[in-house]
């Protein structure tokens, strides 16, 4: 009971020392944490971190546009294929970033497909061979003034990708 009294303690003068506050119960009050006050905080924001490729991350296929923020990605291996998405944030308008991804996919053999119609941010890629087809897909959703949340997703071959 002392030790955890002690321990109680310890924790509340470290919160006092960190510029929170605690109910009786020993519970954070996070309303009077302020990101301001210098003190890091527990949970980082995606613009305080920076986000890193996922490990296995196929770079060679999907690659990051030049100038854009990555926010997010994953890889997953299994049955012989590959499943990548990448997300990220780009200042280009979504011709361009189609472009970038059309030069970088048709380089690698993919064929883009028929675009829908009224969906000019989104395109999607086919690569056949001896296996099953291949398939990317790119969206680019741009909010009115902001910029655009690109998300490409591939999957293809195991054995495809280096």
């Amino acid at each position: 009971m002392k030790k955890t009294l002690t321990m109680l303690s310890a924790a509340a003068l470290i919160l006092a020392a960190a510029g929170c506050s605690t109910d009786g119960a020993g519970n954070a009050d996070s309303q009077s944490a302020s990101p301001t006050s210098g003190v890091p905080s527990s949970s980082p924001t995606p613009t305080a971190s920076p986000v890193a490729l996922a490990e296995g991350f196929p770079s060679d296929l999907i690659p990051v546009m030049n100038g854009a923020e990555l926010l997010s990605s994953s890889v997953d291996r299994a049955n012989g294929t590959l499943t990548a998405v990448l997300v990220e944030s780009s200042d280009a308008p979504a011709a361009e970033i189609l472009s970038f991804y059309d030069a970088k996919l048709v380089a690698q053999g993919f064929t883009a497909a028929e675009a829908a119609a009224g969906s000019p941010s989104s395109r999607d890629y086919v690569r056949t061979g001896a296996g099953e087809p291949e398939t990317v897909n790119i969206t680019a959703i741009t909010k009115e003034g902001g910029p655009a949340t690109v998300t490409v997703g591939a999957t293809v071959l195991a054995e495809a990708v280096k």
